[in-house]
């Protein structure tokens, strides 16, 4: 009997299709390696084969056969992190509006470059080479088709490529795909407005939006044709044309209760949030700390890319200040990532370099979470049914809090509303003190809940479902092959304007005449 199912198991288990996948994520930061990271454990687990080009290697699978890792780690000094201002680092240690956001893309662009040039690329790449090795399917960021599709076509001979976006929406691969936005009702992620907008509103969406996507879409290509003429010669930049039509499918690691509904086509999917996983125990001494708090918790944490470091000093003081005057029962984690000896003591307020933000936010004691808006601190919150104030600085962040304000979740302290102590205790209290917060929490949580605990089955489907058929070309709507006055029917409505014109003119042409020729003989006999 054990004989027969030994058998079985095997038999099984032959017919389970695995694929070789590249994976190119370039991006030096927690926030964007998490979901993929996710997503690379669940696929190897599975029994497929990843080859990763990344700064962040998956700890569980460092030993694993069918894991190879490309360390790119060094990439993280030329991002967001140090203090010290550099030409060649992407700063984001300060408040950017939406179109100083361009600033921070020009450094940016220039990371993936730095990896393809790098030794561990490079040694990589002629193991492809010498191997003869071939992949099923490509997974990348959507900000660096650029770079990515040329280098998978140099990889892997042309094997389908998968975006994947860290951020509520894909604002490049959807419109690519045929899921033309209607930034009528659609936002901008730059920007904090919601689903329904002002006609002003509106038109600076379409204005600010059009324009910021046309000039981030122009400092990654010349980045990209930078490194590909370097490398291949003067020819070698027209590797990246026609680099954002490559792609077969776009996911999307977040979904509606994140952002808003709106109409996507088949090959963009909204697989939810996919970095949610049971929490880990704390260590003893946060757990000391959450329980022993009578009355409850603020957690403040401004996440993996700005530092409370980087904040103005009179805005620690003012924090602290309003921290120290919370109501006897209260006390406070910050996620402050410098040695913290010169904030000094506080009987209710505990700073360390590191928080496990998703054990934390699952303590029953937590009643506020202060954080910068980022997208995976956002799902992580309502994941765990915590009160939101979002301090937003930039990119994404003021879209999200926006949505937080929306859904009656959070409110909003702007960066320079830190620099007064009523205006951060005012906004704090508000969250802490009012119920509606936490009930409207609560049923965002329980419908959310139900869409991610299929993220990661639906992201795994549909990498396989691309891998396995060789792209997703059977998904592609004719909208993505249309220009976007067709998309919006201005074609049509010009031409029934044109036709209409043309039946009220000819109908008027033709009374005048009659007019004319009926006044004509009247006109005589009164003459005579």
């Amino acid at each position: 009997m054990n004989l027969q199912l030994i058998l079985y198991v095997l038999i099984i288990g032959g017919y389970v299709e695995a694929f070789k996948i590249l994976v190119l994520y370039p991006t030096p930061a927690v926030s964007h390696q998490r979901p993929i990271m996710a997503l690379t454990e669940r696929l190897v687990r599975d029994g497929h084969e990843l080859f990763v080009v990344s700064p962040n290697v998956v700890p569980s699978l460092e030993n694993h056969s069918n894991y190879t890792f490309v360390d790119v780690s060094f990439s993280y000094q030329y991002y967001a992190h140090s203090i010290e201002k550099k030409d060649d680092v992407a700063d984001l240690q300060r408040k950017l509006s939406k179109y100083e956001v361009l600033t921070f893309f020009v450094p940016y662009a220039d990371i993936p470059r730095k990896q393809f040039l790098s030794e561990e690329f490079i040694n990589f790449k002629k193991r492809v080479e010498s191997e003869n090795l071939r992949f099923d399917a490509v997974i990348t960021q959507t900000f660096f088709l650029p770079y990515a599709a040329p280098m998978s076509r140099i990889l892997t001979k042309n094997a389908p490529i998968i975006t994947m976006s860290s951020f509520v929406i894909d604002h490049f691969a959807e419109d690519l795909l045929g899921s033309v936005m209607h930034l009528s009702f659609v936002p901008s992620i730059f920007g904090h407005y919601t689903d329904r907008m002002s006609l002003w509103q509106k038109l600076e969406n379409w204005v600010s939006h059009r324009y910021l996507m046309a000039r981030i879409t122009e400092i990654m290509e010349v980045g990209a044709r930078r490194y590909f003429t370097e490398a291949y010669g003067p020819q070698g930049g027209d590797l990246v044309d026609g680099c954002w039509e490559s792609v077969s499918l776009a996911l999307i690691t977040s979904n509606a209760m994140y952002f808003y509904p709106r109409p996507l086509g088949p090959n963009v999917v909204e697989v939810g949030p996919l970095h949610l996983t049971k929490p880990e125990a704390l260590p003893q001494n946060l757990q000391e700390w959450l329980d022993g708090a009578e009355r409850g918790v603020i957690y403040f944490s401004l996440g993996s890319n700005f530092r409370s470091a980087s904040l103005p000093k009179d805005v620690i003081n003012n924090l602290l200040k309003v921290f120290e005057a919370l109501p006897n029962g209260y006390r406070v984690l910050w996620k402050f990532e410098v040695d913290s000896e010169d904030l000094g003591q506080h009987d209710n307020v505990l700073i360390q370099k590191w928080m496990p933000q998703q054990s934390v936010l699952a303590h029953p004691k937590v009643r506020v979470f202060m954080t910068q808006g980022g997208l995976q601190s956002f799902q992580e919150a309502v994941h765990y049914k915590v009160p939101l104030v979002g301090i937003p600085w930039f990119g994404d962040h003021e879209c999200q809090v926006a949505k937080m304000m929306d859904a009656k979740i959070g409110e909003q302290l702007a960066p320079e509303d830190l620099h007064s102590v009523e205006k951060i205790k005012e906004t704090l209290e508000r969250v802490l003190y009012d119920d509606r917060y936490l009930k409207s929490m609560r049923k965002l949580s329980g419908i959310s809940q139900d869409f991610t605990s299929q993220a990661l089955d639906k992201a795994v489907f549909w990498v396989e479902h691309v891998a396995r058929h060789g792209g997703a070309s059977h998904l592609r709507p004719s909208t993505a092959d249309a220009t976007l006055s067709e998309y919006f029917c201005l074609d049509i409505i010009s031409t029934i304007l044109v036709f209409t014109s043309t039946i009220f003119f000819s109908i008027h042409f033709v009374y005048r005449l009659i007019v004319i020729v009926y006044r004509k003989p009247h006109l005589k006999l009164k003459d005579s």
